[in-house]
């Protein structure tokens, strides 16, 4: 039997050592599996539940999967586009209409210049039984891959995009049709010499006055301080939010609510991250040798009341980086389950199994977090 002293003494011997009240990993169901090989890149949840999501491969097509949060979600296809091979990001500028950025692509992740831009999906006509209307509303020739894309949260229809190739942020105006340079900030927003593919600045997120976004390559989120209108604010730089000990970050979200916790989707090794406002970084779900969440890419929280802790995570399937270096699927969205994850009570960041101290972003650091068997891709 154990006294009341005893029970003390192992609750302080508990705490001193790190044992966590969270219980790791957090629950998740699948919600619905595409087709191999579907690689799914974004994804959004609207106000009335629906999950729209985006795919850059084997061809630009926007689905929407209905029901996510029931035991009998549906899955329709809204459209398959032949103009463009790549859809990466999508968003609502105003009730049923959304914004989403397409172009081509030589080849996954490869971008082609100038073929780029914002397109709006219009839902509106649903509502008679007609068909969405779907059209580019503005090219930009100047622009490489967009990737992220955000609505301004007092003006939805002006939308900030991030060019990963160029490794800055445009301004486009979907009511005007008109586009300009919202951000540029080289130090953070570039991609690394080093990296495989041009790939920089990822996702977006504006949140109390600042821009976030994702460096991929460099496995990192930074921000910035905007003004209302959507520029840089008089002498803001970029600055860091968090590093994370993992190959590669794709894109994030932030919450649920108005919660300031990032939840990253690491891709290259198949997890879910939290950081939380003290900056403690913890794997919640998905493990590299997993199929859970087989190349996670996109989160987003649920919108109907009680699913609001619900983070529903697309999956490209993991056909850049094959799990275990072999075994991929196609694309899938998942639901996690964020409400056992105590912010206050978060365990501690996963070490990486080599601790050099390179510079932050430098090639030896990058080599030195990827797994064995993914060298053999990335060098050959």
């Amino acid at each position: 039997m154990v006294t009341n002293i005893g029970v003390l003494l192992l609750s302080l011997l508990a705490f001193t050592i790190g044992i966590e009240a969270v219980s790791l990993p957090l629950p998740l169901r699948v919600v619905h599996q595409f087709s191999l090989p579907t690689y799914l890149n974004s994804i959004f949840v609207r106000p009335n539940g629906d999950i729209y999501v985006t795919t850059v491969w084997p061809n630009a097509s926007i689905y929407c999967v209905s029901d996510a949060n029931t035991d009998t979600p549906t899955a329709s296809l809204v459209h398959t586009f032949d103009e463009i091979n790549a859809a990466t990001s999508i968003v609502e500028t105003e009730p049923d209409v959304l914004a989403f950025l397409g172009g081509k692509q030589s080849s996954l992740g490869m971008g082609i210049p100038g073929t780029f831009g914002v397109w709006q999906l219009d839902l509106r006509p649903k509502a008679h039984g007609g068909e969405p209307i779907i059209q580019e509303l503005v090219r930009i020739p100047e622009g490489g891959l967009l990737a992220g894309i955000e609505a301004l949260p007092d003006s939805r229809s002006i939308v900030l995009v991030s060019d990963s190739t160029m490794g800055l942020v445009w301004r486009v105006d979907t009511r005007n049709r008109k586009y300009e340079l919202a951000v540029k900030d080289d130090e953070t927003m570039h991609f690394p010499p080093w990296a495989v593919t041009p790939f920089g600045i990822n996702g977006l997120h504006i949140l109390n006055g600042y821009l976030y976004w994702s460096n991929s390559y460099l496995a990192s989120v930074y921000r910035i301080a905007i003004t209302k209108d959507g520029y840089a604010a008089p002498g803001a730089h970029g600055e860091l939010v968090k590093r994370i000990q993992a190959v590669y970050l794709d894109t994030f979200c932030l919450g649920p609510g108005d919660n300031d916790t990032i939840w990253g989707a690491t891709d290259a090794d198949n997890r879910l991250v939290a950081v939380t406002p003290d900056g403690t970084a913890t794997f919640v779900a998905g493990a590299p040798d997993e199929m859970t969440l087989a190349g996670s890419v996109a989160p987003g929280f649920g919108t109907l009341p009680g699913d609001t802790d619900t983070l529903y995570v697309a999956t490209s399937g993991a056909m850049v980086f094959p799990v275990n270096g072999t075994i991929i699927e196609g694309g899938k969205i998942v639901a996690v389950d964020t409400r056992g994850f105590l912010p206050n009570q978060s365990t501690k960041e996963s070490r990486p199994v080599i601790g050099f101290n390179f510079p932050s972003g430098s090639w030896p650091e990058y080599l030195l977090q990827i797994p064995m068997r993914y060298l053999s891709y990335l060098l050959r």
